[in-house]
């Protein structure tokens, strides 16, 4: 039985997704250990379980005993399980520390997936931050198998292009979800937001204020997270603003397969948003939809040079630069290249990639992993 263990719901987890159902897919059985922090229970599910600690999403050093306590419960979650564990796969470092004390004591196989560096998305810096940067490239240098989601991020997790334990796996969409056609741009423009309604870092208080109260544009916003209540408060005030509250992955999808642009914008106040390989670069190629993201980030050089989406500069009035100058023909010709370049190089990918190259090592594990019973 594979252990997944991250500090989120797996529902909202669309690289969870995936490996759930490449795994099932190839009969390998599966559990999942997940943190719920807004306290409240999450529904039953057979093998999934979760800890329902109240902490708030980046609130970092404030949280520190609530992920001192995650720890722990993760460690003694994985030892009376113990007897069904082959392979414990942890994302990032705050579900990866335990679950390798955890490996090390009880020799078995760890699978560190590391969708961000630590330090970098939580701003910990100083003494702290290199000694929790010298215990996740530890961890990672160690592990069985440690998988980076871009080649990009070699240097940042000071691992090497050649390491044998390294595995790639871009953020790439199982193409669950196909785009609604016909579909034809017009104003008033449907902008739409799916993801995780972060403060500050993403942007997302620009998008609101530059959307807000203009008749040409519907914005359309799912997720949770700390600006959660900013927007149920906007839809309410006005008609223009829409918002859907936490969606699974699925339904958010298919909610931005209705929009005319997709927005992922990473400001530069964080680190390791120069590193960014997020889903939603990828989700935009398989809708067809043009995405509309931040200038000097990776996915913004992207958008950039094969003129799928467009790249801005940070703040409340690029935004509204950008909104005044969008014509149909523009964002048409953007989507359809998005389409393009989606076929050309990603449309095989979750086949060859999480259900072949993953799965496989995945087996090779579970193979090679000790199972005594201790």
């Amino acid at each position: 039985m594979i252990f997944f263990v991250r500090s989120y719901i797996a529902d909202f987890d669309a690289r969870m997704g995936k490996y759930f159902d490449a795994l099932s897919e190839a009969g390998v059985g599966f559990c999942f250990v997940g943190w719920n922090k807004d306290g409240r229970q999450v529904p039953g599910r057979p093998g999934f379980h979760y800890f329902s600690r109240r902490a708030r999403l980046g609130a970092g050093w404030r949280n520190a005993v609530a992920l001192l306590q995650w720890n722990i419960y993760v460690f003694r979650r994985l030892v009376k399980e113990r007897r069904s564990v082959r392979v414990v796969h942890a994302v990032d470092l705050d579900a990866g520390f335990s679950s390798w004390l955890f490996c090390l004591l009880f020799r078995r196989p760890l699978v560190l997936d590391l969708y961000d560096k630590y330090t970098a998305v939580r701003g910990i810096g100083g003494f702290a931050g290199k000694a929790l940067d010298f215990l996740e490239r530890t961890i990672a240098r160690s592990a069985a198998l440690t998988i980076i989601a871009s080649a990009d991020r070699y240097p940042q997790h000071g691992l090497e292009p050649g390491d044998s334990n390294v595995l790639v796996l871009e953020n790439v969409p199982s193409a669950a979800v196909e785009p609604l056609a016909p579909w034809q741009a017009k104003k008033p423009w449907n902008i739409g937001y799916f993801g995780v309604l972060e403060s500050r870092h993403r942007g997302l208080e620009d998008l609101l204020a530059a959307c807000r109260g203009r008749p040409d544009v519907r914005l359309h916003v799912a997720g949770y997270g700390h600006l959660a209540p900013q927007f149920s408060a906007a839809a309410e005030a006005g008609p223009n603003v829409h918002y859907y509250g936490a969606m699974e992955s699925e339904a958010g999808l298919g909610l931005m397969a209705k929009m005319d642009v997709i927005v992922g914008m990473y400001y530069l106040s964080v680190p390791n948003h120069r590193y960014a390989s997020p889903n939603k670069y990828y989700e935009h190629l398989m809708l067809g939809r043009p995405l509309l993201t931040t200038a000097g980030t990776p996915p913004g050089a992207r958008v950039e040079q094969d003129v799928s989406g467009w790249a801005v500069a940070e703040g409340e009035a690029s935004l509204a630069q950008w909104l005044d100058g969008l014509e149909p023909e523009t964002v048409m010709k953007r989507g359809g290249r998005a389409a393009q370049v989606w076929n050309e190089r990603y449309a095989s990918y979750y086949r060859s990639h999480y259900c072949g190259e993953y799965v496989m090592r995945i087996r090779k594990l579970c193979e090679g992993g000790r199972h005594d019973g201790q």
